[in-house]
């Protein structure tokens, strides 16, 4: 993390002007604040001497009002290029990403941390640092040059002093840059964790687990936050540090003036301005240092991408990109292209080796080969073998350790296809097609236009992962993606596995219509599919060494490397702060305390100059030169403490919101959450709730700092002059009242704002957290562009909403300047008359003068109070939407289900629904069906008939729109829902394996679980052979897990939880035939005797034997008695 690394500007070429522009306005601005400071020491000589006033108040008037023109001007095209910069960062990052398989970009959660609030914080280093930066490197010269012409000695201790400010920043940089790299840690935790909470959100609320994950929560965001703290902490010491060295400096410029002045070897004039002047060489250096800081996490983000190769040279960016074989194994490693126009061409996979990471070896010297002319090739083996693998390394998503895999441009329709939230057109589009009429076409080859239809068509809306769809629906819309696609490859991945049995013929006939004119590989445990095959591959597990019956538990892994949230060697902990209210308060206290000892500072110091100008005997200024120390070493001290203090209280306050917010978030999971996205979630749990929060420290202390500080000035000012303190306190209340003006009209702009900054969010989350899916779809050279454009045009909307919003806020700061110009003009002409008419003395009248100018910068930064505290009730306003909903649930239950062993069940004409508003047709027509206690009950029926829904309602994950749901003659409503939900284990159409080890996903369902109990659930459903694979046994961190070992996974999870009622939904949707039998026959026997009852859905023929099977399709009243 350099000062500067051109390698920004030399990547993104479109950056150099926005950065050339806000540094020639800086630089600007620095020589109007050297004219400023001359023509202030002019006026204060001139209100002392009786001069006349005119002229130079003329002009430092118009200098005033210069600058605020020069600030809004900076705030306009900061704004404008902060984001811009953004956006072109972010579509390099994630072209970058769309364009290397997996072993080519960061992990998940370091992928969605980066390009949301990594990119993001790029703002604040090329819109504050960089400016900040070419200003520190030319102002301090030319205030050094101009001093150097006024007084020659004080530019001499100035030029001795100031190059101790960036060896100090330098040194305490090298500190923060390992807090910042530890704070980023935490975040990339922070969103991993809950982008994985949110996803297995309904597996947690199944098994009563998602409470105790609040306080889970609650424990990373503490972990955040003291992350943060301590990067704060050494941050804000940096900033207090660089402070007090150019205060004790100015100090000596000050005593050398003060001795000359009163001995009377210098005019009042050139005192008055040395004294200003010094300040200004010193401010630009502060100001880099504090910006540097600011920046620090846009400067980490900007250093991990170059390190990734993406930002490099447009010369070099222009080169033709190739896929990248694994660093462990490039050598042996090669991804070969198919020969255009070569009809002996084949496609295939010569001697590759691949292994998931943590995990054994999944591929283990494969060779398979299948010619690339128009075909079909059924690739089939057993659950676990690497079939998936295959077709993900034939797309190219992956990079084999050693082999060769040969294949052109391929589409994979995955097992879980990717479906963004948005439409169904807009799933279609991925592929790069616009025609409507295609589109209709190809749903109505694979049967789902029907559906659709009497729907919205095309423009049905889709939640996260596709909710609005059934599994079945889900995989036929990705089947007519990839009939819409013109990839020559088609890899389809268990296509018919989630499909009614009646639709799956039109299925088959679509695939060899496909393979009529491209190549197709399809994994399948469909034997009548396969046998269509013109060709076939097929793979067995790799033989693994078997693990001991009772395998040796290991320790909790822990992942390597320091803890983000251990302390550093030699740290010592800091004193203690008080949180909530009282924090906030001393907060507020300490930031009006620090800035009123600005306004003392430089109204005593001009009293102090003037004073000694009249050649007093030196210790009749001791008093005031004690108090311009104090000032100046309490103002720095203070606002230290204040920054601490109010960032450790708002930090606090997140971590315990942030856990309160997910705990909200509970009683609307699933139904309520379904449609929207974790990106949407995520900007909802962590972007927006900061903007709320944050509003304590960028909207209330500063706004209480403000009030105290200019409550002090007016009384500075009264003291010796009441009209005067009555003119500061004017100033104060139109500076006031231009804030309330400014945060109506930031109000009315803040939402759409922050809308605007949420679907960006959701928009990145959404694509970062599902590249590999997405990938599969559109391939690696290309078809992604439809999704950049997605996000471009999110960031133009983003880029507007902001335009209106800086346009109000710059106008708010030239305003608040000419506030200031006219409060010390008319401040400068009362105290020159009372001068002349010896009301006041010469040096009091000169304090009086100076206060509204020590005021400046405080006055200033109120515009900024006010958008902070109009984002802040938006992006709250957004949080409401989400956590405002109604549950689809209703809690009001008291009563415990009254059972001894399993309960009857008795839906009594229940339909139910998704939608929050129960509008449109039922998704669950009322259906009438009793359950007795070890039943087992298959339902049946087209895709979208409602079998997901109707378990949904058995579960209590969703309330019946009509009819009841009884429990042993109980109505469910009246029963307390968690005991209820205690009786139900659930295994979904597709199960949610957690980012954990085996054992911390399993002990989920019943945490008391013994280590034999686990092991045994597992050898039940079938995963014995996999789990002695395992390198860690029960600790082993789950990756890389199939489809089928996903599956099985949940059914253990099911068994093991021993809850009288099972719902299954598809369990054995990605599991051959054999792997099915052995999976579902081991629930079942382990569950014999105990008369637990079992709800099956399924399309599969031979899942059914020995079930009572309901069609929903036709049915009316059915009961079911014990099997």
């Amino acid at each position: 993390m350099r000062p500067f690394d051109p390698a920004l500007i030399r990547a993104l070429p479109a950056t150099r002007g926005p950065v050339a522009l806000l540094s020639v306005v800086g630089v600007v601005s620095g020589g109007v604040a050297i004219c400023q400071a001359l023509l202030l020491a002019v006026l204060v000589s001139r209100v002392v001497s009786g001069e006349e006033l005119s002229p130079v108040l003329a002009l430092l008037v118009g200098t005033l009002a210069l600058r605020g023109v020069l600030a809004g001007t900076t705030e306009l095209v900061a704004r404008r290029a902060g984001l811009q910069v953004a956006e072109e960062v972010r579509a390099a990052t994630l072209r970058h990403w769309l364009r290397r398989p997996v072993e080519g970009r960061p992990e998940q959660d370091v992928a969605v941390a980066r390009a949301t609030e990594g990119i993001s914080a790029v703002e604040a280093y090329v819109a504050r640092y960089l400016p900040a930066l070419v200003s520190g490197g030319v102002v301090p010269a030319l205030a050094v040059l101009t001093l150097l012409l006024v007084d020659p000695w004080s530019a001499l201790v100035v030029v001795l002093t100031l190059p101790l400010l960036p060896v100090f920043a330098a040194l305490i940089g090298m500190h923060t840059q390992d807090q910042t790299e530890r704070r980023w840690g935490a975040m990339a935790l922070l969103a991993g964790h809950f982008l994985d909470v949110v996803r297995g959100l309904p597996t947690l609320v199944t098994y009563g687990r998602a409470r105790a994950q609040v306080g889970v929560v609650r424990e990373v965001g503490e972990r955040h936050r003291e992350a943060t703290v301590r990067t704060l902490r050494t941050a804000f010491l940096s900033t207090a540090a660089l402070e007090l060295l150019a205060t004790i400096s100015v100090a000596m410029v000050a005593v050398a003036v003060g001795l000359r002045l009163a001995y009377g070897a210098m005019d009042l004039v050139v005192g008055l301005a040395a004294i200003l002047l010094a300040p200004e060489a010193y401010w630009p250096v502060r100001r880099v240092g504090a910006e540097f800081h600011n920046a620090a996490d846009g400067a980490t983000t900007l250093e991990a991408l170059k390190e990734e190769g993406v930002l490099v040279p447009a010369a070099a960016a222009s080169v033709p990109e190739t896929r990248p074989a694994s660093s462990a194994a490039a050598s042996t490693c090669t991804l070969e292209p198919v020969p255009a126009g070569a009809s002996s061409a084949r496609i295939g996979l010569t001697g590759v080796c691949y292994a998931h990471p943590g995990r054994a070896r999944t591929l283990e010297d494969v060779t398979l080969a299948t010619p690339a002319s128009p075909g079909l090739t059924a690739l089939t083996g057993p659950s676990g073998a690497g079939k998936t693998t295959v077709l993900e390394l034939l797309a190219g998503l992956r990079t084999p350790s050693t082999g060769t895999v040969t294949a052109p441009g391929a589409h994979l329709a995955a097992q879980r296809p990717v479906i963004l939230p948005g439409t169904v057109r807009d799933n279609l589009a991925l592929v790069g097609t616009t025609d409507d009429a295609a589109m209709v076409e190809a749903l109505e080859q694979v049967g789902l236009w029907p559906q659709l239809a009497s729907r919205e068509g095309l423009d049905t809306p889709l939640g996260d992962d596709g909710f609005g769809l059934s599994a079945g629906q889900r995989a036929r819309l990705a089947l007519a993606r990839a009939v819409l696609g013109d990839a020559p490859l088609v890899l389809l991945d268990e296509p018919t596995a989630n499909v009614a049995a009646a639709s799956v013929p039109t299925l088959h006939e679509t695939i060899l219509h496909l393979a009529a004119t491209r190549r197709v590989v399809v994994v399948t445990h469909d034997p009548v599919l396969a046998a269509l095959a013109d060709d076939s591959w097929h793979l067995e597990p790799v033989p693994q060494p078997e693990a001991a019956a009772t395998p040796t538990l290991v320790p909790e892994v822990t992942t390597p490397g320091h803890d983000p949230a251990a302390p550093l060697p030699g740290h010592v902990e800091p004193v203690p702060v008080p949180g909530g209210r009282v924090g906030l308060h001393l907060a507020s206290l300490l930031g009006g305390a620090s800035v009123a000892c600005g306004v003392a500072l430089t109204a005593t110091s001009g009293w102090l100059i003037v004073q000694a100008s009249t050649r007093p005997v030196i210790l009749t200024l001791m008093v005031a030169i004690v108090g311009v120390r104090a000032f100046g070493i309490f103002r720095p001290v203070l606002r230290y403490a204040e920054r601490v203090v109010s960032h450790h209280v708002a930090l606090e306050n997140l971590a315990e919101r942030r856990a309160d917010v997910f705990a909200r978030l509970i009683p609307l999971t699933p139904a309520r959450l379904g449609r929207r996205s974790r990106g949407e979630l995520l900007t909802t749990v962590v972007r927006d709730l900061d903007d709320v929060v944050d509003e304590q420290v960028r909207a209330t202390v500063p706004s209480w700092s403000a009030a105290i500080a200019s409550v002090v000035g007016a009384l500075l000012a009264a003291w010796h002059l009441p009209l005067a303190g009555a003119v500061v306190a004017g100033g104060a209340l139109l500076v006031l009242l231009l804030a309330a003006v400014g945060y109506a009209v930031e109000r009315a702009s803040q939402q759409a704002a922050v809308d605007a900054r949420g679907e960006l969010q959701h928009r990145v989350t959404a694509l970062t957290s599902r590249l590999l899916p997405v990938q599969a779809v559109t391939g690696l050279h290309g078809g992604s562009s439809l999704l950049l454009d997605g996000v471009l045009e999110a960031e133009q909307v983003q880029r507007r909403a902001e335009a209106r919003l800086v346009r109000a806020r710059a106008l708010g700061i030239v305003g608040t300047w000419l506030v200031v110009a006219a409060t010390t003009a008319t401040v400068a002409v009362l105290a020159w008359q009372a001068h002349a008419a010896g009301v006041v003395t010469g040096p009091y009248a000169a304090l009086v003068a100076l206060v509204p100018v020590a005021l400046a910068d405080t006055w200033a930064g109120v515009p900024e109070i006010a958008g902070a505290k109009a984002r802040a009730r938006a992006a709250a306003a957004r949080l409401e939407a989400v956590l405002g909903q109604s549950p689809a649930v209703a809690d009001n239950g008291t009563d415990r289900p009254a059972v001894a062993a399993t309960p009857e069940l008795t839906l009594e004409g229940v339909g139910a629904t998704w939608r929050p508003d129960g509008a449109g047709a039922l998704d669950l027509a009322p259906l009438d069906l009793t359950l007795a206690p070890g039943s087992r009950v298959a339902l049946t029926g087209p895709n979208g008939i409602g079998k997901s829904t109707a378990l949904a309602v058995l579960a209590r994950h969703l309330d019946p729109a009509t009819g009841r749901y009884l429990l042993d003659d109980a109505d469910a409503t009246d029963l307390d829902l968690d005991a209820t939900r205690e009786l139900v284990a659930v295994v979904d159409d597709e199960p949610h394996a957690f980012a954990g080890s085996v054992r911390a996903n399993l002990v989920l369902a019943r945490p008391d679980a013994t280590d034999e109990e686990i092991v045994a659930a597992l050898r039940a459903v079938d995963l014995g052979y996999w789990f002695s694979t395992l390198p860690e046994g029960l600790d082993t961190l789950l990756t890389g897990l199939s489809g089928g070992e996903r599956a099985r996974l949940s059914l253990a999870r099911a068994l093991l939880s021993g809850r009288p009622v099972v719902l299954l939904d598809e369990p054995a949707a990605h599991l051959d035939d054999a792997t099915a039998e052995r999976a579902l026959g081991g629930l079942l026997a382990a569950d014999a005797g105990r008369r637990r009852t079992h709800v099956l859905v399924s399309h599969r023929e031979g899942d059914l034997a020995g079930w009572d099977a309901v069609d929903l399709s036709r049915a009316a009243v059915v009961e079911t008695t014990a099997g």
